[in-house]
């Protein structure tokens, strides 16, 4: 009977027993589950705080990098402009127009990237008109690219505040299954106190329960706001390069197009001109100083010598003297005739003095007329050469 007894009343116990491992075991087994979840999430946040930090710094040194480049574009832009000043036109036209079109592109630079201090050295009449054009077609990168970034750092701080809340919840869940374990262990006929240490367990489980809740949506949309942030940001980068690239594209296009059209012949054709000119000038001079030296010479002359010379030029001039005498003996017929035939000479030449001028006068007229058109087709060339920037601006100014 004894024996029955005790049988019948360890039974219970038994199944109690049962019951209550079988529970220690199911929160065991959720908070080993929700430490895996945890430590899945720990490890979202820390991938987004290490490898967007990373990003974040590496685009923010791509920005300076990008405003040192353009730093030294503005110094190849001056010494462009200063050599363009010292050739012939037209190297001096083609070097202002690079010149020109490079610091077009380095102010599409500038509208690309942020650069805290104002460096221009090259100051030219159309940069503030094209940097209020290209400031409405281009955001910045620091604002579309690196501030977002940036702004992350915040993010993920505030998600590892939750993390730790909810590390906090799961461990006082877990001290709340360990005392009750323990209670049991100790004294499985004590009820009060195994109730007690079942309240508080519950509690904290409950706790853990609304934390992990919260943190899953709190974690999920991280992750979304996450994924749709670097799609934008990446999207607005490659949209920010490609626009500079497009538009340095169009510009150097121009530009190529304005060099290949450079015509260096006629650069040559004046060095060469120079060059013989100043040879000519040396000539010049060199027979500017012998025919001096002649008048003086002649000026001066040495005083005759008593020499058979002397007298044979003596013996000359009487001889010319008696020819004369003769010619003045001629009949005055004879003196007629001379006198006619040189009257029609000088009628014969002045005609052919008059048939020359007006040669010369139609020949003036064709060369003002082939100078002219000359100038204009220049002009034109000029005009056509202008650089992008210039044509921008031009363009600009004829809108208003």
């Amino acid at each position: 009977m004894h024996q029955h007894r005790d049988q019948g009343e360890n039974q219970p116990r038994q199944t109690e027993q049962r019951s209550c491992k079988e529970d220690t075991r199911a929160n065991m087994n959720s908070l080993f589950s929700r430490d895996v979840q945890v430590k899945s999430m720990e490890q979202t946040v820390k991938d987004a705080e290490k490898y967007l930090g990373e990003i974040c710094s590496l685009l923010a040194s791509y920005t300076r990098k990008t405003a040192k480049l353009r730093d030294k574009a503005d110094l190849l832009v001056a010494q462009l402009f200063d050599f363009s000043s010292r050739e012939d036109p037209e190297l001096q036209i083609g070097l202002k127009n690079l010149a020109e079109d490079l610091a077009m592109v380095q102010d599409y630079r500038q509208a690309q990237v942020v650069v805290m201090q104002p460096c221009s050295l090259h100051q030219t009449h159309m940069v503030d008109v094209m940097m209020s054009a290209l400031l409405l077609q281009v955001e910045r990168l620091e604002t579309r690219v690196v501030a977002p970034l940036k702004a992350y750092g915040e993010v993920v701080k505030n998600k590892r505040a939750d993390l730790k809340k909810f590390s906090t919840d799961v461990n006082r869940e877990l001290k709340e299954v360990q005392k009750l374990e323990k209670v049991r262990l100790r004294n499985p006929a004590d009820r009060q106190s195994i109730s007690q240490a079942e309240v508080n367990a519950s509690k904290a489980s409950n706790n853990a329960q609304r934390s992990i809740r919260q943190l899953e949506e709190s974690i999920t949309d991280f992750q979304k706001q996450k994924l749709e942030d670097i799609k934008r940001i990446f999207t607005d980068f490659i949209t920010v390069e490609m626009l500079f690239h497009a538009k340095a594209l169009e510009i150097f296009a121009h530009t190529c197009h304005n060099l290949e059209e450079m015509d260096t012949g006629k650069d040559l054709e004046l060095f060469n001109g120079r060059i013989k000119m100043s040879n000519s000038l040396a000539g010049r001079l060199d027979t500017t100083l012998t025919s001096n030296s002649s008048p003086l010479m002649s000026r001066y002359p040495t005083p005759p010598l008593a020499s058979p010379k002397g007298q044979s030029f003596r013996s000359t001039l009487v001889s010319t003297t008696g020819h004369r005498q003769q010619r003045s003996q001629y009949p005055d017929t004879v003196r007629r005739q001379s006198r006619s035939t040189l009257q029609r000479q000088r009628g014969v030449e002045e005609e052919e003095e008059e048939e020359g001028e007006e040669e010369d006068e139609e020949e003036d007229d064709d060369d003002e007329g082939e100078e002219i058109y000359e100038s204009e087709t220049e002009e034109g060339q000029h005009s056509s050469r202008q650089s992008y920037a210039a044509q921008y601006a031009q363009m600009h100014r004829w809108k208003k």
